[in-house]
């Protein structure tokens, strides 16, 4: 019996940790977003009004990758994992309206 309780609670803390590592990587995704909102707007006094509606920026997965290891000291984040945490808070914080991105080029070649 007490086996199975311990394997219950190391199986309850790796969930627990998987949980808090993607709600780190969602955080770094909201702010390589922000920061390329952000660069993008800087831009903007230096436009045309006509060519603001046009503009758009950039939010890639190394971008996501570095604010985690800024951020967290997530220094080891696999790409594929940070492509879709990417594609997720993109998608969610309407990123396709001013944003382009690289997150979906892998999720491509595989299909």
């Amino acid at each position: 019996m007490f086996r199975y309780l311990a394997r219950r609670r190391r199986a309850a803390a790796l969930a627990a940790l998987a949980a808090h590592f993607d709600a780190q990587l969602a955080t770094a995704a909201d702010i390589a977003i922000t920061r390329a909102r952000r660069e993008l707007m800087a831009t903007w006094p230096a436009l045309r009004p006509a060519d603001q509606l046009t503009a758009r920026g950039s939010v890639t997965v190394a971008d996501v990758q570095e604010a985690a290891w800024e951020h967290f000291g997530l220094a080891a984040v696999p790409p594929d994992r940070a492509a879709y945490v990417l594609r997720n808070r993109y998608e969610w914080r309407t990123g396709s309206l001013d944003l382009d991105t690289d997150a979906y080029d892998d999720q491509e070649q595989q299909s």
